[in-house]
Parts: C-alpha cells; structure tokens; sequence
C-alpha cells in the first residue's frame, strides 16, 4: 500500500494526542510517509499499521504495537525502553535506508512473555492448592 502523504517529518504530537493509541500498550510512532509507511510495515509485523493524527497532524502519523520480538533480548529478559526504541528506529532504518527522522513510543509491561508468565504461576497456584486439600 503506498501513501502519499505531506507531512513534516520532523514533528510529532505528544503520545496522548495520538486518537486511537493504546496508552497502556507498548508502541512505535513516526510521521506518515512513503518510505517511513514501508519500514514500519516491516518492522512491526505482524502487527498492523495505523495512520492517525489529530489537531494539524491528521493522517500524518504512524503507529504499531511493538512486536514482542524487539522487547526482549534474546536471553529472554525485558529491555529497557530506550533499547527497545533505538531497536525499532534501527529497524526502520535499515529496511528504508532513511537516515534521519524523529521517532517516539513508549515501553509497557505487556509482553506476551509476562501475560504467559503470569498465566504460568496461576497455573502453579492452582496446583499448589489442589494438592494441599
């Protein structure tokens, strides 16, 4: 899908301005252009894009859930959220060969690893309970 967009590529809205952005959801948010439309296909998959904008940045912005995979290193432990975000501009950076651009997101506990880890230790609870009675 191509997009065809003039939007300043050096500006973004605050992450509460963003309609439709999952405030409690780890994302990746870029200014909506064609080459930047294409790395963050690549780099957020499979999670969708979505364009949004509000309040002079109508349909100028672009945003995903951060994948699972660029929130954990790969022995398994959770990143800090400027690693996380310093991977997923790398990413776009590499799959468009744009070299600058201003980037933003945000890094919340919501993983697939913890929603299984919790799932796990409820799982052990249940267990642990089951043979005490």
């Amino acid at each position: 899908m191509s997009v065809n967009r003039t939007c300043d590529h050096d500006a973004l809205p605050d992450l509460q301005g963003i309609p439709g952005l999952p405030m409690d959801r780890s994302v990746f948010v870029i200014p909506n252009w064609n080459e930047s439309f294409v790395g963050m296909t690549k780099c957020c998959a499979p999670n969708e894009v979505h364009i949004s904008g509000d309040y002079g940045f109508e349909g100028c912005v672009l945003w995903c859930l951060i994948p699972d995979s660029f929130l954990k290193a790969r022995d398994g432990q959770k990143l800090e959220e400027g690693a996380v975000l310093d991977e997923m501009s790398y990413c776009i950076r590499a799959k468009t060969g744009i070299s600058r651009y201003i980037s933003g997101g945000q890094v919340k506990n919501n993983s697939a690893s913890s929603r299984t880890t919790l799932l796990g230790v409820g799982v052990w609870a249940l267990l642990a309970v089951g043979l005490l009675v």
